[in-house]
């Protein structure tokens, strides 16, 4: 699983704490353990807290400050819980990865290390001493996470090189439609939000105005002009899809296949909707280009979790939740804006 990178965590600024109590908590403590090494707890504190401060402005802002405390997802863990269960497994992963940086003849460049001891550095002297101790930020448990996320990004970079980024002509292509849709199954009623299904009769109607735009359309006019003519151009849409497809209606791809460029269907009719399509193009360039970019990223991303798993499949990681409790996202943190302090070059190692 590739957990969100630890965003601006090199931006000046970024934080002050509304209340300080202090981190209570011992860094040096081990709460979790992959084979010989120790992860201390102060490294996960850290990327837990700093995911707390980057985001406590926009979750008070709909939520309140008790929001991680509050179970926003309905599934019986607080959104505090939620944090630190995803810290962990984005944890162990970098630990992995990091285990196995041989395997790929990964390694941390003096220039790396460098710009990490710079980075964390400018970190600490950014940010507020009271943010920093809350936090519970120092500058060797900075240059850990630092480490640890320019690892992962070489790790990724050097095992995703594997993938197989051949792609045929046909599987990437991309074939332009143009499809007018209408429902017959119902409609949202404006006031109560409600579904209202339409009667035997409305459904009759809706078919014959469907069958007019078929007749229509047979007589030379485009799908276009008609359904401008009759008050349905919201039922008109433009896409793409590839053999592969699966968004589509089954009928409706069916129907799609059949055609040649430039040729438009006889009315499909579904259990829920009433379709005629147009084939506008046998190849969207674009979108073939961008599909095809889409499928290298799919193989790209199977490849890396499928190797990410085979490491972690027995490796015995084991973590302490007693110790692992002891971190709580206690107080409030703001961030304040580029006009409010000077900015850092972001010098993450690449």
């Amino acid at each position: 699983m590739k957990f969100k990178r630890l965003t601006a965590i090199l931006l000046a600024g970024i934080m002050t704490a509304s209340l300080i109590t202090g981190c209570g908590i011992n860094k040096n403590e081990t709460v979790a353990t992959l084979g010989e090494q120790e992860i201390s707890l102060g490294v996960v504190n850290f990327i837990c807290r700093y995911q707390q401060a980057v985001s406590d402005d926009m979750y008070s802002m709909y939520f309140g400050e008790g929001v991680w405390q509050q179970d926003l997802y309905g599934n019986g863990t607080t959104m505090q819980e939620n944090v630190k269960q995803q810290v962990v497994e984005s944890v162990h992963e970098m630990y992995t990865l990091k285990a196995h940086m041989a395997d790929y003849n990964v390694e941390l460049t003096a220039e790396d290390e460098a710009k990490i001891s710079e980075a964390a550095q400018s970190f600490m002297e950014v940010n507020s001493k009271e943010a920093l101790e809350e936090i519970g930020a120092t500058q060797e448990i900075v240059e850990e996470v630092l480490a640890l996320y320019t690892i992962q990004s070489k790790m990724e970079e050097a095992i995703e090189a594997d993938a197989d980024t051949e792609v045929s002509d046909e599987e990437a292509n991309m074939r332009a439609y143009t499809m007018f849709d209408i429902a017959i199954d119902g409609y949202t009623d404006p006031e109560t939000s409600s579904t209202v299904e339409f009667t035997d009769e409305e459904k009759e109607q809706l078919k014959d105005v469907a069958k007019s735009i078929e007749e229509a359309v047979d007589n030379g006019d485009t799908l276009e002009k008609v359904c401008e003519a009759l008050g349905y151009s919201d039922g008109i849409t433009n896409g793409t899809y590839d053999a592969d497809d699966d968004k589509l209606d089954a009928a409706v791809k069916e129907a799609l296949d059949s055609l040649k460029e430039g040729e438009t269907s006889a009315l499909i009719e579904t259990d829920t909707d009433l379709y005629i399509v147009r084939l506008d193009s046998e190849t969207d360039e674009e979108a073939t280009e961008a599909n095809r970019e889409s499928i290298i990223k799919t193989r790209k991303d199977e490849l890396y979790d499928s190797v990410l798993e085979g490491w972690q499949e027995a490796d015995g990681w084991t973590v302490d939740e007693k110790v692992l409790s002891a971190i709580e996202f206690k107080n409030y943190f703001t961030q304040t804006t580029e006009s409010d302090t000077e900015s850092v070059e972001n010098t993450e190692a690449e």
